[in-house]
């Protein structure tokens, strides 16, 4: 049987890397995160338990934004960046606003989150900073470029909120469908 493990910080990240057959990265992640400090960790606990890490299975969940047209991207990357002030405010993941050099950023979500800020919360995710956390892209494109970022990473990809969405437009789910199909094809 396989076991698998969540993991975000540095200490269940190696135990991930010592003891799991996979690792369920936090839906809030960015690349340099993956790559700098998951990655490493992984290694680092997979060497101790004289592992090989490439064994590790990585299981994403995506942050995705989508939508045809620049109208139809507005509510998803509101949710996007509700979502992303909601778990940065948190003191754990903290640590990856500062990597990227956005330092004290959690302390203003947190106040934002305390004082029911939500449209100040949503500011301080910037579209810059939504593209290190989140797909933005058009329908036809979320496949391509949730391929190009975890390709040669990822072992399985998980469409973040995509029941929210079920929820807002039934019809999207053939949506989802038809990432889920090319994401598939290209592995």
């Amino acid at each position: 049987m396989k076991v698998d493990i969540s993991a975000v910080g540095p200490i269940m990240v190696r135990v991930a890397g010592e003891v799991a057959d996979g690792v369920h990265v936090h839906p809030m992640h960015s690349m340099h995160y993956i790559r700098n400090r998951l990655l490493p960790g992984l290694a680092e606990g997979a060497a101790r338990a004289g592992r090989d890490a490439a064994t590790i299975d990585k299981i994403i969940p995506v942050i995705v934004a989508a939508g045809n047209t620049p109208e139809e991207r507005v509510t998803p990357i509101k949710e996007a960046k509700t979502t992303l002030a909601f778990y940065g405010a948190t003191p754990n993941y903290a640590f990856q606003f500062d990597d990227l050099g956005h330092t004290g950023l959690r302390d203003q979500l947190r106040d934002c989150l305390r004082s029911g800020d939500s449209a100040r919360s949503q500011a301080l995710i910037t579209d810059e900073i939504l593209e290190q956390f989140a797909v933005v892209a058009r329908w036809d494109d979320v496949a391509e470029r949730m391929i190009e970022r975890y390709k040669g990473i990822a072992a399985r990809l998980v469409i973040y909120l995509a029941s929210h969405w079920r929820n807002v437009d039934p019809k999207i789910l053939e949506r989802w469908g038809e990432v889920a199909r090319a994401v598939r094809k290209a592995a």
